[in-house]
């Protein structure tokens, strides 16, 4: 990983791969390698840069502080200035996802495009006061020491069923993959991936307790998401539907007058299904 030195933070990125410029920003704590088979499958058509936050960068399983969608949407200006000659796609998955649109109401002069997958954004949804009470239960139990429980409340909270009380946006797909998707399944992790997991396991105690309250109670600027939705592409996983992230997106979408694009895998398809993801993310690009 090569390390870029920014005004206040230093973040990582690793760079393959030739042809028209794209921006990776990985969720959770925001560690890079988590997206590295997926990027290693667009290398042969795209200028691929996967971000690493300065949080997992610096501290590698440490407490930076609660973190910030515009700190880390300037940090990802800073390597796009410092990396592109012209403006990348930017593709943000999660926490990456929030950071891709801050990055874009901020600066969409720098930015392509903006695909976002599932920016768990709660107060888009009905009962909002709720979802960020239950994400600050999960938060403070990671506080507490007791990750466990931290964890149960986590996974519930992300994928409990959510109610939709407002017109869904346009839902379309693009390309093939749609086709005997039924039958296939997330990719095993490969022992990279794994190994990866077991170095940087702190990290998730990072978001858990400092990432993922600020990041999910985020609230980007409409009117000004709006004036650029030419350039903003809102995406969620097919087997997360009706589950909060998938839900968040889709009243994004709405919100704005925008389709949303299904793709393969549910919150985490960059990660779990690479191969699938990066086919339909191409055919996706394709498009636009």
């Amino acid at each position: 990983m090569d390390t870029l030195t920014l005004d206040d933070s230093t973040v990582g990125y690793d760079r393959s791969g030739t042809g028209p410029g794209l921006l990776l920003v990985p969720g959770g704590a925001g560690h890079g390698g988590v997206l590295e088979r997926f990027a290693l499958r667009l290398a042969d058509h795209h200028d691929v840069v996967t971000m690493t936050t300065r949080a997992a960068s610096a501290q590698r399983g440490g407490t930076a502080g609660n973190q910030s969608p515009t700190a880390h949407a300037q940090d990802a200006i800073g390597l796009i200035d410092h990396l592109f000659d012209t403006p990348p796609i930017v593709f943000g998955f999660s926490s990456g996802a929030v950071t891709a649109l801050e990055l874009l109401a901020r600066r969409p002069d720098r930015v392509r495009r903006a695909v976002v997958h599932e920016p768990p954004l709660v107060n888009l949804l009905p009962n909002a006061p709720a979802y960020r009470a239950a994400l600050e239960a999960v938060r403070d139990a990671a506080l507490a020491g007791d990750r466990a429980k931290a964890d149960e409340l986590m996974n519930a909270a992300m994928t409990a069923p959510v109610p939709n009380d407002t017109a869904p946006p346009e839902v379309r797909h693009t390309g093939t993959w749609t086709e005997g998707y039924a039958d296939t399944a997330p990719e095993p992790p490969s022992p990279a991936l794994l190994e990866l997991f077991a170095r940087t396991e702190g990290l998730h105690r990072l978001m858990l307790e400092h990432i993922l309250v600020p990041f999910a109670s985020h609230e980007p600027d409409p009117a000004v998401l709006r004036a650029h939705g030419d350039q903003l592409v809102p995406v969620a996983g097919v087997d997360s539907r009706g589950q909060l992230p998938h839900r968040a997106v889709s009243a994004l979408a709405a919100g704005l007058g925008l389709p949303l694009t299904e793709l393969p895998g549910g919150h985490l398809g960059p990660v779990e299904r690479p191969t699938q993801f990066a086919a339909a993310f191409t055919e996706l690009l394709a498009t636009l």
